[in-house]
């Protein structure tokens, strides 16, 4: 599976810790992205906004995000060369139209692309597939979030 913290996420976290410069936020939000492979994510530079840079959120979803708030993200626990986090699973609105893809999912900061939204982190489906939508669809999401350690040299 693919994953990445952009730049924008990375800097949005440091600025909680250890800087504290400003208070961490209450709820975050999971959504879909439809751009790129389902083996591979937005690129560390991908920018959120009014017109998000490099990646693009699927199409119905993107007024839909679903709401993860901090007490719905379990223990931060070891995992391989890193420390994962698991949240709560989220569930999408049914789809009201056919053809709709996704390759992951994503979390920001604010509940739709607009001035100040910041994408935190994005990551393909375990199974590394691209997920089609239909109508009558249901799509439901458990979102995980790992910093892996590289050795410095």
């Amino acid at each position: 599976m693919a994953h990445i913290f952009t730049d924008s996420g990375i800097s949005a976290l440091l600025t909680v810790f250890p800087q504290t410069a400003s208070a961490q936020p209450t709820v975050l939000y999971v959504g879909l992205f439809a751009s790129q492979t389902s083996g591979t994510v937005p690129s560390r530079t991908a920018q959120g906004g009014a017109v998000p840079a490099s990646w693009v959120e699927t199409p119905q979803f993107a007024s839909a995000r679903q709401v993860i708030s901090g007490n719905q993200w379990g223990a931060p626990a070891i995992n391989g060369n890193g420390v994962r986090v698991t949240g709560a699973q989220v569930t999408f609105p049914t789809a009201t139209a056919n053809g709709l893809s996704a390759n992951g999912f994503f979390v920001a900061t604010l509940v739709s692309s607009k001035a100040g939204d910041v994408p935190i982190a994005f990551a393909n489906f375990d199974d590394l597939t691209m997920l089609t939508i239909n109508s009558g669809d249901v799509v439901k999401v458990t979102p995980t979030m790992q910093l892996n350690i590289s050795a410095l040299s």
